[in-house]
């Protein structure tokens, strides 16, 4: 099965391909169930180096995200797009999938990738974050959906259930990459 390592630890010891991957990031707000996933797919890179933001690619790359909102979050009626800056994600509701937590929560999913050009950096917070590369290989869809679904329900209190059918749910967002096609 496709494994997945530190971000971090690939890049101090090398070992991000420059033929392409998947990363997953995550941002968990302290004291709070209220996190963004970042979904980034990549292939051949330039250049790869570290800046005091975080890990920067100089290549193409897709991007989408998952957003998981608490019961508490008192900004629901604020687009994700229009979020105070470490709550939002580059989408509008209407451009998303929400599912509907056992406790209340939301997760939203976009229903379609964004596209990156020439350049992107994955963030490095101080802390309450992870970031995960994934090696394209045949079952790394797998691999990405168990990851995603296992994370929902260890990190963020997702029912099981839910975490499945969000992780799911990504996951057909995740395939509508363009990154490695053609």
């Amino acid at each position: 099965m496709a494994t997945a390592m530190s971000l971090i630890k690939a890049y101090m010891t090398e070992q991000i391909p420059s033929d392409g991957g998947f990363i997953i990031t995550a941002y968990f707000l302290p004291g709070s169930n209220y996190s963004i996933y970042e979904i980034t797919a990549y292939r051949n890179v330039k250049d790869i180096y570290r800046t005091g933001d975080g890990i920067t690619f100089k290549t193409d790359g897709n991007r989408t995200h998952l957003l998981v909102e608490p019961p508490t979050y008192t900004n629901k009626h604020v687009e994700p797009v229009n979020r105070e800056v470490g709550k939002s994600v580059p989408y509008r509701l209407n451009e998303m999938t929400i599912l509907g937590g056992g406790k209340n929560e939301k997760i939203m999913i976009p229903e379609k990738p964004l596209m990156l050009y020439s350049s992107f950096t994955i963030l490095e917070k101080e802390s309450d974050f992870f970031s995960y590369l994934f090696i394209p290989t045949k079952d790394v869809y797998v691999a990405i959906r168990k990851f995603m679904a296992d994370s929902l329900y260890n990190d963020c209190n997702i029912a099981t259930s839910v975490s499945k059918e969000a992780a799911g749910k990504l996951l057909e967002t995740v395939k509508k990459f363009t990154i490695f096609s053609g």
